[in-house]
């Protein structure tokens, strides 16, 4: 009797224990020890997950008694084999499945699935997988790997790496984040072995909670929010092109009151006219079109938006490196990124829309442009990775291409250097430093040659006497790359002085005359010559202002605006002859008649622009002036 409550006891305390975390039952078949079951040794679980990823982000909203892990981490889930009599427990080493059996967004809407969802959101069978339904694949597992009937994976210990996957038409796919923090699931996770041949005695089954953290934004829903950023921008263009031909269309009006010109008579055309007025209508718009881009990319007002847009930014990838920032908001930092992505690519593209071939003939604009293209490449491998069915062996290598797609992101750091093109002073700094490769070349040759020379003596003469610093050759190149900074260089002498090599003291000084106070001393000289020179050279710019260096910056200046007004005097002839055809269509007119009115047109058109050269011209004259003499 007393046993039989002390068995009682045990169990009980065991499932007040392991009940929160996960519910199980007791092994079935004549195998079976009596008052065994499967367990989820959480805290292995915990260890393991710490060791492949390094890291550990807890759930910022923790549930009690369900563990949570994130969801880029790998999952090694571990499972013992407790018992319940006498508290013993012994590694689970059987093959198993691995099944997610329910899920939902928060504990309390967690539901169990249907057979028909369990086959789809776990079996990888090429008729399942290819839905774009499944909830997680495999991450180590080998080319030959054991399915069951069903398409279940076989999982044992020695392959039990699991990548949360989450494809689009899964119950985790496409989660959006609630009060501005990452979206996480809940799940209800079944390991069994009653479809495995190795253990047909003793059958386990074992359901427990899992919760997961952490979910990246879809790149499907990250394009969502690029085309409403595009929207905006398209809206506010559009807005400003429509209110510019409105005022040109009144100015037409105007005119074409001004000259006598009946409306009525105008709106009579021939049929054979629409076409002509179409197109010259097509051609006035897109001509329009260029000459406010033009003006957009003159103004420096778009500098100073992208300049804010980079700060931002560099705001927004600082922000993750932190890994509390990341585990709370990397999903919404993902959709401002995204964003941020639309405004480099229409900067790009009205700059090269403007200035065609001569955009690439820049250092600066072809740095801008790799940035942006990088960008894109990256952003468009995830969208094809998500949008893309996976058949069972492609979903087995998803996760290894995205890890090896994972590199790209490190050209999101170059975007950086965007806002070097409009600070002039680190310009400067960093084309000096530029231009002091090529006088250091020679410099660098012979350090390395040295370096070399250096290598070969310190391999022969110290490699038994100090085989940790000069055991090989990589070794020593290693070591006189850090006595080249002088780190620890005593301590290598001592070591080989106590295994009797005192003389390497006398190799030790050479390498440190010749390699750093003379050549790397020589290194920083040419650089800091070339810094003079620079500095020598503005400061001659400055002091050198004559009226010859202002013509030259009066030229440029009157030249883009002689392009503005070349492209607003073209707008004008054809709306002029657009209202001259249009008026004198069906009209009595003589073509005599027509011809003067048309030449008066453009000797008009002619004295407005030149009135408006001259206006220009003489500003920019009174600016010289007043620059040169005060």
């Amino acid at each position: 009797m007393k046993a039989t409550l002390h068995v009682l006891l045990l169990s009980v305390v065991s499932m007040m224990v392991t009940g929160d975390v996960h519910l199980s039952e007791r092994g079935t078949g004549p195998g079976c020890l009596v008052g065994t079951r499967l367990a989820f040794d959480l805290n292995t679980t915990l260890e393991e997950t710490k060791r492949l990823n390094n890291e550990f982000f807890d759930c910022p909203n923790p549930e009690p008694g369900v563990p949570c892990f994130f969801y880029s981490h790998v999952f090694k889930p571990f499972f013992i084999i407790e018992g319940t009599v006498e508290g013993e427990s012994d590694r689970f080493l059987d093959s198993y499945t691995f099944k997610v059996v329910g899920g939902g967004r928060t504990r309390g809407s967690v539901r169990n699935y249907s057979h028909e969802e369990i086959l789809n959101f776990n079996s990888l069978s090429d008729s399942e997988s290819s839905r774009q339904t499944l909830v997680w694949t495999y991450d180590d597992a080998p080319d030959s790997f054991r399915l069951t009937k069903e398409g279940f994976l076989l999982m044992s210990n020695a392959s039990n790496r699991v990548r949360w996957l989450c494809q689009r038409n899964s119950p985790c796919g496409d989660l959006t984040p609630v009060n501005l923090l990452d979206p996480d699931f809940f799940f209800i996770i079944e390991v069994s072995n009653r479809e495995t041949a190795s253990s047909p005695f003793c059958e386990h089954t074992l359901r427990f909670e899992l919760h997961a953290h952490g979910f990246p934004l879809d790149p499907v829903r990250g394009l969502f929010f690029m085309q409403m950023t595009m929207t905006v921008i398209q809206t506010i263009l559009i807005c400003y092109i429509g209110h510019t031909c409105w005022r040109l269309r009144q100015k037409t009006v105007n005119t074409k009151k001004q000259d006598g010109l009946d409306e009525q008579d105008g709106n009579q055309f021939k049929a054979g006219d629409v076409l002509v007025k179409v197109g010259s209508m097509l051609h006035s718009c897109f001509l329009q079109l260029y000459c406010i881009i033009f003006r957009i990319v003159q103004n420096p007002m778009l500098d100073h938006v992208i300049m804010l847009v980079v700060l931002f930014d560099t705001s927004t990838l600082i922000a993750q490196t932190f890994q509390g920032v990341t585990v709370r908001t990397g999903w919404c930092l993902s959709a401002v990124d995204s964003c941020l992505l639309v405004f480099y690519v229409v900067e790009a593209v009205f700059k090269i829309l403007v200035r065609g071939r001569t955009y690439f003939r820049k250092p600066w604009n072809v740095l801008d442009f790799f940035i942006v293209f990088m960008s894109l490449l990256e952003f468009t491998l995830s969208l094809v990775q998500s949008a893309g069915g996976f058949s069972s062996r492609q979903a087995s290598t998803l996760f290894r291409v995205l890890k090896t797609l994972k590199g790209a992101r490190v050209f999101r750091a170059l975007r950086l250097l965007k806002a070097i093109r409009f600070f002039k002073g680190l310009q400067a700094i960093l084309l000096t430093c530029l231009q002091s490769f090529r006088s250091m070349s020679s410099i660098i040759v012979l350090m390395f040659l040295f370096l070399f020379i250096f290598t070969v003596i310190f391999r022969e003469m110290f490699n038994e006497s100090d085989p940790e610093h000069f055991g090989n050759i990589f070794r020593t190149i290693f070591t006189l790359f850090q006595i080249l900074t002088l780190d620890d260089w005593s301590l290598i002498y001592m070591t080989s002085r106590d295994n009797g090599a005192p003389h390497i003291i006398y190799f030790l000084s050479l390498y440190i005359v010749v390699e750093l106070f003379t050549f790397l001393n020589l290194f920083i000289a040419v650089l800091a010559d070339n810094f003079q020179l620079s500095i020598r050279k503005k400061r001659q710019c400055k002091s050198q202002k004559s009226p010859d260096v202002k013509e030259g910056e009066t030229q440029s200046g009157v030249k883009a605006v002689e392009d503005l007004e070349m492209c607003q005097v073209e707008i004008e002839e054809e709306f002029h002859k657009e209202a001259l055809r249009f008026a004198s269509s069906d009209s009595k007119q003589s073509k005599r008649k027509i011809e003067l009115i048309s030449r008066h047109l453009q000797l008009l058109a002619a004295m407005d622009q030149h009135m408006q050269k001259y206006r220009s011209q003489a500003c920019l004259l009174d600016n010289l002036v007043e620059t040169f003499f005060t």
